[in-house]
């Protein structure tokens, strides 16, 4: 073998070397391939998804996955390491610094989510995306015989979703003021207590507060499940009696409220 052959296949080897990927015994340098599995998500509900990769530290990768992925999957390369996985749609207004926010004086947007955490010290991890239903919608009714409507707003110490997808503790509170018929909504994050208020503000600041969070826990309201259920919350006039009724629930709770 002459010299100039024999340099190619040094350079050659070296090459191999330096990628790792080729050679056993440098195979924990090489990535992870991720492939998000969509078979169990409900397109319906989910079009598309922003995919937030981290580690502690910081993130690593994002992106916008879309529908013409859900039938084929989607695959990306991550680092072999421990590290959460998380799917999102719908976090519009939210901000993702630290996980999702939601901002002061904005109600939670109608977030779907899947989180994990996972070891991907391996050459593939498949993941199957189970994309929940993380926020609850309150549609609140007071039954008043017309006239000037009062705000109403809610408060609760659960600001959104750190980057596991676990609830943040942080300030929450949405102001909103009833229809002509009584009606309003407010929308929130998955909560970690029974803390959330109601307050009432006649123009001239707030006159009456309930323990809706109370209330809440009371009925058995599971803020746990993987998925949150809706609930339709009356008033009376006098605000002296409140309802709440849990959507798929047969039974009506009717509490009467001492100020």
């Amino acid at each position: 073998m002459n010299k100039m052959s024999s340099k190619a296949l040094s350079l050659l080897f070296g090459v191999l070397l330096s990628a790792g990927c080729s050679v056993k015994e440098y195979r924990e340098s090489c990535p992870c391939r991720l492939v998000l599995d969509f078979s169990e998500t409900d397109t319906l509900a989910v079009r598309s998804a922003d995919l937030y990769v981290t580690v502690p530290g910081g993130y690593v990768f994002t992106d916008r996955v879309g529908s013409e992925f859900f039938r084929r999957g989607y695959s990306v390369y991550v680092p072999r390491t421990w590290l959460y996985v998380s799917m999102v749609k719908g976090d519009e207004g939210m901000s993702s610094a630290e996980g999702l926010k939601i901002p002061f004086g904005e109600e939670c947007p109608p977030v779907y989510m899947h989180s994990s955490y996972i070891d991907a010290d391996c050459e593939m991890w498949r993941e199957i995306v189970r994309m929940r239903k993380n926020h609850c919608r309150m549609n609140i009714t007071l039954k008043t015989d017309g006239g000037n409507m009062p705000d109403l707003k809610v408060v609760s110490d659960v600001c959104g979703y750190d980057v596991a997808g676990k609830p943040q503790n942080g300030g929450f509170g949405y102001e909103t003021r009833p229809d002509l018929s009584g009606s309003c909504s407010v929308t929130v994050p998955r909560q970690t207590g029974d803390g959330m208020m109601l307050e009432i503000d006649d123009g001239g600041g707030v006159v009456k507060r309930f323990a809706l969070g109370t209330y809440i826990a009371s009925i058995g309201y599971d803020w746990t499940a993987p998925d949150l259920q809706d609930i339709d919350i009356e008033l009376d006039f006098a605000m002296t009696r409140i309802s709440l009724v849990v959507s798929g629930w047969d039974k009506e709770y009717e509490f009467d409220v001492v100020i």
